[in-house]
């Protein structure tokens, strides 16, 4: 039998699974990375606004490692265009990436671990049709979105984001790189044995090349190249005169390349085999695996001990910014009296570094976030796999099974946050003018409760929408857009209050403030309860 015999089956199948989220997919992308476009006009007006952005975006290290680097020299034409490039094209493009990322794994790699391919391959359907099929869908999937942002852009008429190449060289810049990444996420599916070790190393790789991006971007621009991630930015769309389709045929050629080690591996590999084999494990469990926690913390310990790793790895990576940040405040009169405020000398006073830290500090706390939903979400994955009907047979009760995954998921996301701040700290210390741990600490750790209210919110889904769990990606999504560009944006006050971050208190920039704290601690706390509820009285769902 061929190998891509009956792809167009196969796709015409995954279509019909899967029209509502693409739409969702197509809808949530364009929303994402065109809403702002509009809003960049009024934030970026007048001279005194384009030199503010100027300095804040482009002169200092920290912003550009955050956003990405510009080709622009000159305050007098960094207009919207080019803030809009700069700012908006590297975070859509790991967007895209993401999400992708997810798909592609959940529709080869997990659905062979489900059982779902060896069904197929009980009917006359070629090895490699399902991959192929996944393959036509994104690919097509991502020229559509490149061309409805690119043409929604366009239609809004703002003055700098009007020119139609422009426009297509950010869309297409974004599209691509989730394309390659969602290949690359179909090559790892084949190395190894399971969907969790496929997303893990996809992940992984994004993570460092995330972090590499950051040294380059700061440091030596042109050796960006090397770097796939920063293909997408360094096509500097908008910037005219500087803008470059390399980047995306870069992209695309990777991916075709991956396509073809892809297609080599998974056809002579078994299905449900990868080509590291799963370990052996003990003739004898643990004790540890007797109690419920045990066998929660056993399963998932390995992403825990990979999260760790790269929340602490990423902080430091964030906390050499603080050291640039001084040297580019100390090296201009002008910029010092700017972003130095009158109450005092310490670098906490300091409105530039604060309002730093505000915007670091809610991002990292956006990626502890994930962290949490993934440890809280397995929940819901064990029970599609049938796996929870079995514990249940035993005398466990659903308030333990429950509180188990929670409470771990607020524990360790502190542990994460607190690794996190931890690594700033460490490489800020070494300084000229560095901070105590407690500067760093108070205003990172506060977050906290912002990581248990979209805990909250997912206990609901857990408990009322268990199979459409995958949403709350969409509010993380729109927490690390606000969290990027919501403070630049003129955006709507209702939109604003939609961010749990809006009411989290901006410290060390103004005082701490209780009530939002307690307030948000409390809404989160009976989230997590009306969820309990929920969860005890549904029945539970299967594969």
């Amino acid at each position: 039998m061929k190998p891509l015999n009956k792809t167009g089956d196969m796709l015409k199948a995954l279509l019909r699974r899967d029209w509502i989220k693409l739409i969702i997919w197509i809808i949530g992308m364009l929303a994402f990375a065109a809403s702002g476009a509009g809003k960049m006009e009024v934030a970026v007006s007048g001279k005194a606004a384009q030199q503010s952005m100027y300095t804040m975006f482009v002169q200092n290290p920290a912003m550009v490692g955050l956003f990405g680097p510009t080709p622009i020299e000159s305050w007098q034409k960094y207009s919207i265009g080019p803030v809009y490039g700069q700012t908006m094209t590297l975070i859509t493009g790991i967007t895209f990436a993401i999400v992708a990322i997810i798909y592609v794994i959940n529709r080869t790699r997990k659905e062979e671990n489900d059982g779902v391919a060896e069904l197929f391959g009980s009917f006359q359907i070629g090895k490699l049709a399902n991959t192929t099929a996944v393959i036509i869908e994104m690919l097509v999937l991502h020229m559509i979105i490149a061309l409805i942002l690119a043409f929604s852009i366009q239609a809004q008429g703002v003055p700098g984001l009007d020119s139609l190449e422009s426009n297509l060289l950010f869309a297409f810049s974004a599209a691509s790189q989730g394309f390659m990444w969602g290949m690359i996420a179909l090559f790892f599916a084949q190395i190894f044995p399971d969907a969790g070790g496929a997303k893990g190393a996809t992940f992984g790789l994004l993570g460092i090349l995330y972090v590499v991006r950051m040294g380059t971007d700061t440091q030596a621009v042109e050796a960006g190249w090397f770097n796939p991630l920063s293909w997408g930015n360094l096509g500097f769309p908008f910037a005219l005169g500087y803008e470059s389709w390399l980047g995306v045929a870069l992209a695309v050629v990777a991916a075709l390349v991956m396509i073809v080690l892809a297609y080599l591996l998974e056809v002579k590999r078994d299905i449900n085999a990868g080509y590291i084999s799963e370990g052996h494990g003990r003739a004898h469990a643990p004790k540890t695996l007797l109690s419920i926690p045990g066998l929660v913390l056993r399963q998932q310990r390995g992403m825990i001990i990979g999260w760790f790793i790269g929340l602490f790895v990423i902080g430091i990576t964030y906390g050499s910014m603080f050291s640039q940040m001084d040297e580019f405040i100390n090296s201009n009169a002008t910029v010092r009296q700017l972003f130095t405020a009158a109450a005092g000398d310490s670098p906490s006073h300091n409105v530039l570094v604060a309002s730093f830290m505000i915007t670091l500090f809610s991002i990292l706390s956006i990626l502890t976030s994930v962290f949490a939903v993934l440890m809280m979400a397995r929940m819901t994955s064990e029970e599609r796999k049938n796996r929870q009907e079995q514990l249940y047979a035993l005398p466990v009760s659903r308030l333990k099974m429950y509180l188990t995954y929670a409470i771990s998921a607020i524990v360790l996301s502190a542990v994460g946050q607190f690794l996190t701040l931890f690594g700033v700290y460490i490489v800020q210390s070494q300084g000229k003018t560095s901070m105590s741990f407690g500067e760093i600490a108070g205003p990172g750790m506060i977050y906290l409760v912002a990581i248990a209210f979209v805990l909250g919110l997912l206990c609901l889904l857990i408990a009322f929408l268990p199979r459409f769990t995958g949403v709350i990606y969409a509010y993380i999504a729109f927490l690390l857009f606000m969290s990027y560009l919501g403070g630049m944006l003129d955006l709507p006050d209702w939109l604003m209050k939609l961010s749990v971050y809006d009411y989290i208190p901006k410290i060390p920039l103004k005082a701490m403030e209780w009530p939002p704290v307690v307030g948000i601690s409390s809404l989160a706390i009976v989230l997590i309860v009306i969820g309990f509820v929920g969860y005890r009285r549904r029945d539970l769902i299967g594969g």
